[in-house]
């Protein structure tokens, strides 16, 4: 009896772990190879035990086949690996904003070494993924995601049919938002460097004997770096926001 209620308790664990760990196998700031697997399949394990007794009601008996078992471990897998995509893609559009804003200010060749990606990154894209990456910690809207991976056990249940052709096209849409929400937190910048362009090509024309490309320069990085640090703020209160909202269709309260 005891060997049995072991083995059924291992299983839910098991179960737990393939949802919630392979979401934080691919969430922002987890993936990055600055923190381990180790690190991220023991947050997955811990994560698992403590929501085990609160999930256990909705998790289906063990099969008694491995193929069955193997489905139900794929299925689950699969939807966290739709939250962990979905939460890539939400924070996609400060990586975006970030390359229209290097443009803009003339950083477009600054590189710096990204200690979350372990990559060489344009040192504006750098700045504002650390940036949001920080805020989402200290606002706490990382328990968002948490809550979305628990309740979608109420939307996605173990051992249900899959709505592959809903995470698609979810997937498609939030990642042509991206874009959209990208060239609006960059507007500030972009209107910056459409207004300093064409003050440079004007003064070009205007005093053909001065260098314009060493005069404007430098203004254009003392400029665009001067209203990149007055749009910070609320471009950061855009990207949590829409964090936020892009979670609220999976929570419970929210559906």
């Amino acid at each position: 009896m005891l060997r049995e209620l072991l083995a059924v308790d291992v299983f839910k664990l098991l179960l737990i772990v393939a949802r919630l760990g392979t979401a934080i196998m691919f969430a922002p700031g987890f993936s990055g190879a600055l923190v381990t697997s180790r690190t991220r399949l023991l947050l997955a394990f811990l994560l698992a035990f403590l929501l085990m007794p609160v999930l256990n009601p909705m998790l289906p008996p063990m099969p008694v086949d491995p193929m069955g078992m193997t489905m139900l471990v794929l299925g689950e897998a699969t939807v966290g690996l739709f939250f962990g995509l979905l939460m890539q893609v939400l924070i996609m559009p400060m990586d975006l904003a970030g390359n229209f804003i290097s443009y803009a200010t003339g950083l477009t060749n600054a590189f710096v070494y990204d200690s979350l990606s372990q990559e060489q990154a344009q040192i504006v894209t750098s700045l504002l993924n650390t940036v949001t990456l920080t805020l989402i910690l200290i606002t706490d809207t990382h328990h968002l995601m948490l809550r979305a991976m628990v309740d979608s056990y109420g939307l996605f249940q173990p051992g249900g049919a899959l709505p592959m052709g809903d995470f698609s096209q979810t997937l498609m849409r939030m990642t042509a938002e991206s874009f959209s929400i990208a060239m609006r937190l960059a507007a500030p910048l972009v209107v910056f460097a459409l207004v300093f362009n064409v003050s440079l090509g004007l003064m070009n024309k205007l005093v053909p004997q001065m260098q314009v490309f060493f005069v404007g320069t430098p203004l254009q990085l003392l400029l665009g770096s001067s209203v990149l640090m007055i749009a910070l703020a609320p471009m950061m209160m855009i990207m949590l926001r829409y964090v936020a909202d892009g979670l609220e269709p999976y929570l419970s309260s929210g559906g």
